[in-house]
């Protein structure tokens, strides 16, 4: 399982969202780098950790 902060620093070394399922009790969040087309698949601890990540992407996008 992956926190905020860990799943924000993947971010920041170009992994991108690609898609998100809010089905489970631990939110799962598909990342890839499209630079070296690698990919994660991303299990937060908890629902309060993905919408920390969600509100930072959503964030990102608006600047």
């Amino acid at each position: 399982m992956y926190d905020f902060e860990s799943v924000k620093s993947l971010y920041e070394d170009g992994y991108r969202c690609i898609y998100y399922n809010t089905e489970e009790n631990n939110p799962l969040v598909y990342l890839k780098n499209f630079d070296n087309e690698d990919s994660k698949e991303i299990q937060f601890k908890d629902e309060t950790q993905f919408m920390q990540f969600k509100d930072y992407i959503d964030n990102l996008r608006s600047e």
